[in-house]
């Protein structure tokens, strides 16, 4: 994959600014759905398995959610597979 079409930060980036294995956060935007949230959390699991904490906030009107994955990355890899699997999560409106 080269760094043109990644929708991750770059790897130079994560390597020089992360320490690995260690945390790592990523926040997910979308509408306040089971169904999103589910598809958040399974889109994570992949990258790192159970090496996830989750949280979240709900918007004023209940319409939107923020979804913090706290992943503990072992590896660049993972957190760039999961930038990826998160992307093909639908209704994803922004990741951080």
């Amino acid at each position: 994959m080269g760094s043109s079409t990644s929708r991750a930060p770059a790897r130079e980036l994560l390597e020089a600014s992360h320490q690995f294995p260690g945390p790592y956060f990523i926040k997910a935007f979308g509408p306040a759905t089971e169904a999103f949230r589910a598809a958040v959390e399974a889109a994570a699991r992949q990258a790192v398995g159970a090496r996830l904490e989750l949280s979240e906030r709900v918007s004023s009107k209940g319409n939107s959610i923020c979804i913090t994955l706290t992943l503990t990355a072992h590896s660049v890899d993972e957190v760039v597979i999961a930038y990826e699997r998160l992307h093909e999560v639908p209704e994803l409106k922004m990741i951080l």
